[in-house]
């Protein structure tokens, strides 16, 4: 994973409008048995639709 921050703008798109750039507003790590991964909480900035996505730790 890229290094993110909460309130960091990231080039992503958004599901409702499309915007471009998302707004990351919460990251949460994951353990799983075999790695870490994040699931990283977007919003658009337009619209205010929230999402979210799984990333891979870095190794």
């Amino acid at each position: 994973m890229m290094k993110m921050e909460v309130g960091q703008l990231v080039k992503d798109r958004c599901t409702s409008c499309l915007n471009h750039q998302l707004k990351v507003i919460k990251i949460v790590p994951k353990n799983f048995d075999e790695k870490v991964t994040y699931v990283v909480w977007t919003q658009c900035p337009e619209c205010g639709n929230n999402d979210h996505s799984l990333m891979p730790a870095e190794s």
